[in-house]
């Protein structure tokens, strides 16, 4: 699954003291930021440790949802999300 919108969904960190309640136009657009991923990555994982997924302990771009008899597995790259469940109602639910 590609996130389209992946990098406009990133919140980034950036404020100028000097001028705090200014707007500000971009020169670049977001995608061409290089803090761009790393944003939309931690509000991704805050949204999946939200939603009682745990984290890989080795690659921790991977995502584990283990209910009952249940399985979810979320894999991250960029802006692309891998994912298989044991059933085909849980993969939509996550899609949704």
């Amino acid at each position: 699954m590609d996130v389209k919108s992946a990098f406009l969904n990133g919140i980034l960190s950036e404020e100028d003291s000097n001028f705090p309640n200014h707007v500000y136009r971009l020169k670049k657009t977001l995608y061409g930021l290089k803090k761009s991923p790393r944003a939309w990555y931690e509000r991704l994982t805050t949204y999946l440790l939200d939603k009682k997924f745990e984290r890989g302990g080795v690659d921790r771009t991977l995502f584990i949802n283990r209910s009952n008899e249940e399985l979810l597995v979320a894999q991250i790259y960029v802006d692309d999300i891998v994912f298989g469940a044991i059933f085909s109602d849980l993969a939509f639910s996550f899609v949704k």
